[in-house]
């Protein structure tokens, strides 16, 4: 489909988008084609979300099999009829509880994140670290920002560690509202993520950087979420941060991802 028009087709099977779900669906031809070109060709591909399957028949032309996992039951009728490739199924399910076994790894994930579970959607993500091998991801172009900002910027924070300890990201294009049906009120950015070889242990690491970040203008070494964590008290993460090389008046925003996960190693060797 090339410039779908998504309102008549949605008119068409009786369907509107649903803003509960938040729902804004990429109608412009020439993105679609952009983001199927990032993530293909590939073996194995997890679509989250269709759509009206726009963009889901371009992977399924680039890919061995896809997989797209959709929420939206009222959905059904539109994407059996507009996606009947071979090569793909639909599991009709929420992202956020969804099996990733059932999938055979590796894979490239694929999706145009609802705004309002984009880090809920990320954080599982970076859970399944080693079953996926890339990710095409459209989120808020703020969002984007966020997460490549570094030490010392405002924007800043947990998720910005995270990610940058995980993976290798990049923000491939900007994607304006006039984009999507219904439009935004927000610009939208596609990001490519590639996970390094050389990463910290998921759950652990994730939850260290959360508590670094709970009351971020405090000391790490006076952090009540820190201590707690680590079960140490202030005058051992006073040598541990002197262990680390890192100054004991010490701030989680003015890190780097590297000394984030050294300082790790040292408090939990």
């Amino acid at each position: 489909m090339n410039d779908p028009k998504v309102g008549e087709i949605l008119s068409r099977y009786g369907l509107d988008t649903a803003k509960s779900l938040g729902q804004n669906f990429l109608r412009d031809g020439e993105v679609l084609e952009r983001i199927a070109a990032a993530a293909c060709p590939a073996g194995r591909i997890l679509e989250i979300g269709a759509g009206i399957g726009s963009l889901t028949g371009l992977l399924c032309q680039g890919a061995k099999q896809v997989t797209t996992v959709e929420i939206d039951e009222k959905l059904r009728p539109l994407l059996t009829e507009e996606v009947p490739h071979p090569n793909h199924r639909f599991i009709w399910e929420d992202i956020l509880k969804f099996d990733f076994t059932a999938i055979e790894a590796p894979f490239t994930i694929v999706g145009n994140l609802p705004y309002y579970i984009t880090t809920d959607i990320l954080m599982l993500l970076f859970r399944q670290m080693g079953r996926w091998e890339k990710a095409v991801l459209m989120v808020q172009r703020e969002v984007a920002d966020r997460l490549l900002a570094g030490p010392g910027s405002k924007e800043y924070r947990a998720a910005s560690v995270i990610l940058q300890s995980f993976c290798r990201g990049e923000t491939l294009f900007e994607v304006p509202p006039h984009c999507f049906y219904p439009p935004p009120h927000v610009h939208s950015a596609v990001m490519l993520l590639e996970p390094k070889k050389d990463r910290p242990d998921t759950e652990g690491y994730m939850k260290f950087v959360q508590a670094c970040f709970a009351a971020r203008r405090k000391m790490l070494a006076a952090s009540p979420a820190l201590l707690q964590l680590l079960h140490i008290d202030k005058n051992r993460m006073i040598s541990t941060l002197s262990e680390a090389g890192l100054p004991q008046n010490s701030r989680a925003e003015a890190f780097t991802p590297e000394e984030f996960q050294r300082l790790y190693k040292l408090c939990t060797k």
